[in-house]
């Protein structure tokens, strides 16, 4: 399969249960290795993951414009409970043979569980060297720019990006010569309502950085069974030679191209949702 690299490894210990669930236990500097993703691991689980496509009713427009070879970064809005993410993957995997990697918040791997199933399915830790390296490999790469401070926004700010305080995953497609590809997904910020901003809350209690503290809820702590839907863009090429990774207003220049056309899909997909027409 293109974008694989050297596939997973086998776990350390038998496993004990039906269907193999287990995956492999995590070690230290597990979040910046780059074989550790478990093609038989999202096999296992793949059935379970249709069973929460159809409970959120996902569905995707324009998958035809995610590249089917070479590399290319896959950008999403960020709700509190990504699981549109996966849910692409699998939408991704199951078109196209590919399996998508991803960077994620390195409070993940903080996490027991949590931390073990993210390695499986090819995330790691949110490195520029880490997701350069992927990308040099010809993966496609999942990011969610807006991390832990657009995810955990107050429902009064849903759909809000929170992107044009960001460059780095510009100064990446430039320095890789990777195409950006927007995907923005309606309803992911109506699984549950948050009153505060959970993210500034956990800092000023703690002075921690991604550590949300606040009430959430959806169907009690369940997310409510909205609708997603991801709305797939049209690759944005760099359109600069790789050096420019150090032009700042070659930068900005994408990374607003970059936001625009995101915010574009979203104020499409939420006119479509608001006037019935979304499939």
């Amino acid at each position: 399969m293109p974008g694989l690299g050297p596939g997973g490894i086998l776990p350390r210990l038998p496993n004990p249960f039906p269907g193999g669930l287990l995956v492999r236990y995590y070690q230290r500097g597990d979040e910046v290795r780059l074989d550790l993703q478990d093609p038989r691991s999202i096999d296992r689980w793949i059935g379970l993951m249709r069973w929460v496509k159809r409970y959120f009713r996902y569905t995707t427009i324009g998958l035809e414009n995610i590249p089917t070879d070479g590399p290319a970064l896959l950008l999403l809005n960020h709700g509190p409970v990504p699981v549109d993410a996966g849910l692409l993957g699998m939408t991704v995997y199951e078109a196209q043979g590919r399996l998508p990697r991803a960077l994620t918040d390195h409070i993940v791997f903080r996490l027991p569980g949590l931390r073990e199933l993210f390695l499986a399915i090819g995330a790691v830790d949110g490195r520029h060297e880490t997701g350069g390296e992927l990308l040099e490999r010809g993966n496609l790469l999942i990011v969610m720019p807006g991390g832990a401070p657009e995810a955990f926004k107050p429902s009064s700010r849903a759909y809000e990006l929170y992107w044009r305080q960001r460059t780095g995953f510009a100064r990446l497609a430039i320095r890789t010569a990777t195409p950006i590809v927007p995907c923005a997904c309606i309803g992911i910020d109506d699984l549950y309502t948050l009153p505060v901003d959970l993210f500034e809350t956990g800092k000023k209690l703690t002075g921690l950085r991604s550590l949300p503290i606040g009430p959430m809820w959806g169907i009690g702590p369940l997310p409510r069974r909205i609708p997603l839907t991801h709305y797939i863009g049209e690759p944005i090429p760099p359109g600069v030679p790789p050096e420019a990774e150090h032009d700042e207003a070659a930068v900005l220049a994408l990374r607003d191209r970059v936001v625009d056309a995101e915010e574009a899909l979203i104020a499409a997909g939420l006119a479509a949702r608001a006037n019935g027409t979304t499939p």
